[in-house]
Protein backbone atom coordinates (compact mmCIF):
# COMPACT_ATOMS: atom_id res chain seq x y z
CA UNK A 1 0.00 0.00 0.00
CA UNK A 2 1.93 3.31 -1.11
CA UNK A 3 1.74 6.00 1.56
CA UNK A 4 -0.44 8.42 -0.52
CA UNK A 5 -3.34 5.91 0.11
CA UNK A 6 -3.15 7.50 4.06
CA UNK A 7 -2.91 11.27 2.72
CA UNK A 8 -6.61 12.20 3.26
CA UNK A 9 -6.28 10.90 6.78
CA UNK A 10 -2.74 13.50 7.28
CA UNK A 11 -3.56 16.65 7.14
CA UNK A 12 -1.48 18.56 9.10
CA UNK A 13 2.21 19.73 8.64
CA UNK A 14 4.52 17.93 10.80
CA UNK A 15 8.01 19.13 11.69
CA UNK A 16 11.20 17.43 12.34
CA UNK A 17 14.49 19.32 13.91
CA UNK A 18 17.00 16.75 14.78
CA UNK A 19 19.47 17.55 17.53
CA UNK A 20 22.68 18.83 15.41
CA UNK A 21 25.05 19.29 18.08
CA UNK A 22 25.44 20.39 21.91
CA UNK A 23 27.88 23.54 22.90
CA UNK A 24 30.35 23.50 25.51
CA UNK A 25 27.99 23.97 28.65
CA UNK A 26 25.18 21.26 26.98
CA UNK A 27 23.00 23.74 25.20
CA UNK A 28 21.36 21.88 22.29
CA UNK A 29 21.52 23.02 18.83
CA UNK A 30 19.15 21.97 16.17
CA UNK A 31 19.53 21.66 12.88
CA UNK A 32 17.08 23.47 10.38
CA UNK A 33 13.22 21.95 10.35
CA UNK A 34 12.64 19.47 7.96
CA UNK A 35 8.68 18.84 6.93
CA UNK A 36 6.48 15.95 6.70
CA UNK A 37 2.60 15.25 6.41
CA UNK A 38 1.03 13.97 8.93
CA UNK A 39 -1.42 13.80 11.75
CA UNK A 40 -1.87 14.44 15.39
CA UNK A 41 -4.11 12.58 18.34
CA UNK A 42 -4.44 13.95 21.53
CA UNK A 43 -4.52 9.87 23.79
CA UNK A 44 -2.78 9.59 26.82
CA UNK A 45 -1.13 5.80 26.43
CA UNK A 46 1.09 4.68 28.21
CA UNK A 47 4.80 4.78 27.30
CA UNK A 48 6.78 1.73 28.88
CA UNK A 49 10.04 2.64 30.43
CA UNK A 50 13.26 2.06 29.04
CA UNK A 51 17.01 4.17 28.56
CA UNK A 52 15.37 7.28 27.58
CA UNK A 53 13.13 7.38 30.43
CA UNK A 54 15.09 6.32 32.92
CA UNK A 55 13.51 2.69 33.61
CA UNK A 56 10.15 4.50 34.70
CA UNK A 57 6.86 4.35 32.73
CA UNK A 58 5.14 7.64 31.56
CA UNK A 59 2.18 9.37 29.94
CA UNK A 60 1.96 10.71 26.47
CA UNK A 61 -0.34 13.31 25.88
CA UNK A 62 -0.48 13.31 21.95
CA UNK A 63 0.94 10.88 19.49
CA UNK A 64 2.03 11.95 16.06
CA UNK A 65 1.72 9.75 12.86
CA UNK A 66 4.64 11.02 9.99
CA UNK A 67 3.81 9.99 6.52
CA UNK A 68 7.75 9.10 6.31
CA UNK A 69 10.31 7.38 8.03
CA UNK A 70 12.54 10.38 9.44
CA UNK A 71 15.80 9.29 12.20
CA UNK A 72 13.87 10.39 14.86
CA UNK A 73 15.42 10.57 18.34
CA UNK A 74 14.72 10.94 21.60
CA UNK A 75 16.11 14.92 22.04
CA UNK A 76 14.56 15.79 18.34
CA UNK A 77 12.06 18.46 18.15
CA UNK A 78 8.66 17.34 16.55
CA UNK A 79 5.97 19.64 16.10
CA UNK A 80 2.94 20.39 14.13
CA UNK A 81 2.22 23.40 12.37
CA UNK A 82 1.38 26.49 14.68
CA UNK A 83 2.87 24.48 18.11
CA UNK A 84 4.96 27.46 20.28
CA UNK A 85 7.90 26.39 21.94
CA UNK A 86 9.04 24.60 24.47
CA UNK A 87 8.42 21.69 22.52
CA UNK A 88 7.31 18.53 23.86
CA UNK A 89 9.74 15.57 24.34
CA UNK A 90 9.67 12.72 22.21
CA UNK A 91 8.65 9.73 25.20
CA UNK A 92 8.86 6.85 22.28
CA UNK A 93 9.11 6.69 18.37
CA UNK A 94 8.62 3.39 16.32
CA UNK A 95 8.47 3.21 12.17
CA UNK A 96 5.90 0.64 10.58
CA UNK A 97 7.11 -1.33 8.05
CA UNK A 98 4.88 -3.10 4.76
CA UNK A 99 5.90 -5.76 2.53
CA UNK A 100 7.97 -2.80 0.68
CA UNK A 101 10.01 -1.68 4.03
CA UNK A 102 8.80 1.23 6.13
CA UNK A 103 5.76 3.57 5.51
CA UNK A 104 5.14 6.12 7.99
CA UNK A 105 7.09 6.75 11.65
CA UNK A 106 4.95 7.37 15.15
CA UNK A 107 5.97 9.32 17.76
CA UNK A 108 4.69 9.66 21.23
CA UNK A 109 5.01 12.79 22.88
CA UNK A 110 4.98 14.11 26.37
CA UNK A 111 3.61 17.39 28.13
CA UNK A 112 5.34 20.23 27.34
CA UNK A 113 5.53 21.36 30.67
CA UNK A 114 7.47 18.06 31.71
Amino acid sequence: MPASDWSDLCTSVIFWEALASRDQYGKPTYAAPVTFVGRRVYKIDRVPGGAANQGADRLSSSTIWILGTPAVGYEDHVYCQGDAAPFPPVLNFQMFPDENGPLFTKVMLGSAAQ
